[in-house]
């Protein structure tokens, strides 16, 4: 008998997988490699400090530093680079937002991300620029499409990976187990993301699914050591002179296929930050698993305790998942509680 089948290997299915192998639990991942997943689109940033108000990342002070241990594992474990620290330029656009950075450097529990109170200039001939910026401390970038396949490789290896679409139709489900096309397992854990959503075991849960689309765009002689941050970001990829460029957020959609309309919004906003020429390379689009309170969804159904979800990580799944995984994994393994906060009982 398996302890768990894990459905999904994008970044939350991926680290779950990853803690509970660490325990010598009998896994097995499901994944039919959905072309639209949004960690495979995602940039792999980790930003401490975000939005117009300049708030710090719920929880940044645990959540950051275990994201960079384990991602460092991985890169051992892999003998390949992946994580990089990166410096992240959030440009001013008045002077009132100059006032409010100043706020937050005087704030408990900021300094050591804003402790840098100088203001930043570019080359205007490069980035439009007229009120500064100023510097964050503490960001970083995973080459997400790379963990995935080094992961999906690992998992490969020890035949730990079922590369199919799992279909909710051949699922039995009883008290203690669950059995899927004769396979028997403990528990079955959905990290489907986005997918989710179609889940009839976890309806009542209040997804708020967004639309996000990205640039790939090639540009010669601009920053390549530097993320900037306006009304787009734009972060240097490891192909010199390529660079992300994100991303749009919309509620209400049709399809996850890139669309003009994002293209547009993109290139636009672009426009409010760059001088510099550029070329578009790519263009992307993937729905992300939002929550409307922000916080994960962790835990197993109310009326089939052998059903779990780990879910809901947003846009900022690449700092969350591998602390909410360990702490998933604790709870399972080592019967220690779940966080009210990302609990599912939340919800019921």
């Amino acid at each position: 008998m398996l302890d768990h089948i894990i459905v999904g290997q994008g970044i939350a299915g991926s680290m779950l997988s990853w803690f509970l192998v660490q325990e010598n639990r009998k896994i097995l991942v499901m994944d039919d490699q959905w072309h639209s997943s949004a960690t495979g689109v995602a940039s792999g940033v980790s930003n401490p400090i975000t939005g117009r108000k300049f708030v710090k990342t719920w929880m940044a002070d645990e959540i950051l530093p275990f994201a960079e241990s384990t991602y460092r594992e991985f890169e051992q474990l892999f003998n390949t680079p992946m994580f990089y620290p990166i410096p992240i330029i959030h440009l001013f656009d008045s002077v009132k937002s100059q006032n409010d950075w100043s706020v937050r450097c005087a704030s408990a529990g900021y300094q050591h991300y804003l402790k840098n109170e100088n203001i930043i200039s570019f080359d205007k001939q490069k980035v439009k620029n007229d009120f500064g910026g100023f510097e964050i401390n503490g960001g970083s970038r995973l080459e997400t499409g790379k963990f995935l396949k080094c992961y999906k490789d690992f998992l490969q290896s020890r035949n730990l990976l079922l590369e199919e679409k799992f279909s909710c139709a051949d699922l039995e489900v009883a008290t203690d187990h669950v059995l899927y096309k004769g396979m028997q397992a403990r528990n079955i854990i959905f990290c489907e993301g986005a997918q989710a959503i179609e889940n009839p075991y976890f309806k009542f849960l209040p997804f708020q699914l967004a639309k996000g689309e990205c640039l790939i765009i090639q540009m010669d002689d601009f920053y390549p050591e530097s993320i900037i941050i306006g009304e787009v970001f734009i972060m240097p990829t490891s192909i010199k002179g390529e660079y992300y460029v994100g991303s749009t957020h919309e509620w209400n959609f049709y399809d996850d296929l890139p669309s003009e309309t994002g293209k547009n919004e993109l290139v636009g906003n672009l426009s409010t930050i760059l001088n510099a020429p550029f070329q578009i390379k790519e263009h992307k689009a993937a729905i992300r698993p939002t929550v409307k309170d922000r916080r994960p969804f962790i835990g197993f159904h109310p009326e089939h305790p052998a059903i779990g979800i780990f879910n809901g990580m947003g846009t900022k799944g690449i700092s969350l998942a591998p602390y909410f995984a360990r702490h998933f994994t604790d709870h399972m393994v080592h019967h220690e509680p779940l966080m009210k906060e990302t609990n599912i009982e939340r919800f019921l």
